[in-house]
């Protein structure tokens, strides 16, 4: 070696390290698939767990007000978008005269797509209150109201689940007609 650090051939160690790092932060992307990515417009909803996973979520299947259902995105391929934990969704059913005014242009008949991550420490979104019509969080306790898009009722969480804007397929499936958003709003899909 030199003076400056540099072995034979002009590599020091500072290179070696940032090539390292490149291919690592590339090599990540690389290998990262449609079942990686996040829900997407186009996409259609399906069942995520339970005896009916992988069956199409109909209007029908959300029938009942305070119906809440965990879903997954997939793609026009047939891919399951359920590679992140961040694609987690959940929907809820509520009276449609109940939604928010910025919400309503988001939802289909009262069905209210949210994450599924709690904005918190990340855990995932499993209670719902059917009485007090709130999502919660079971970790540390946040509470969701997903009529007023995922506003945050009871923290530690100080913000509001995403939305994830949806649509009307055929036969009464749920498709997704935009990206997560937490500021739902005209024009944010």
């Amino acid at each position: 070696m030199d003076q400056r650090g540099k072995r034979a051939g002009g590599v020091d160690r500072r290179s070696v390290v940032a090539g390292a790092v490149a291919c690592c932060a590339t090599g990540r992307a690389a290998w990262a698939g449609p079942e990686d990515a996040l829900p997407q417009k186009g996409d259609r909803l399906v069942l995520g767990d339970g005896a009916q996973a992988g069956q199409a979520v109909t209007l029908a299947s959300l029938a009942e007000e305070g119906t809440l259902v965990e879903a997954v995105a997939v793609d026009p391929a047939g891919i399951k978008r359920d590679g992140s934990r961040f694609s987690k969704i959940i929907l809820v059913r509520v009276a449609p005269g109940d939604i928010a005014e910025e919400i309503r242009p988001h939802t289909v008949e009262g069905v209210v797509a949210l994450s599924g991550v709690c904005t918190h420490q990340g855990c995932t979104i499993s209670g719902w209150n059917h009485e007090d019509r709130k999502l919660s969080c079971f970790c540390h306790h946040s509470e969701f109201l997903p009529a007023e898009g995922g506003r945050v009722a009871k923290g530690p969480a100080r913000k509001r689940l995403p939305v994830l804007p949806l649509a009307r397929g055929e036969g009464g499936a749920l498709m997704v007609a935009g990206s997560f958003t937490s500021k739902p709003g005209p024009g944010t899909a």
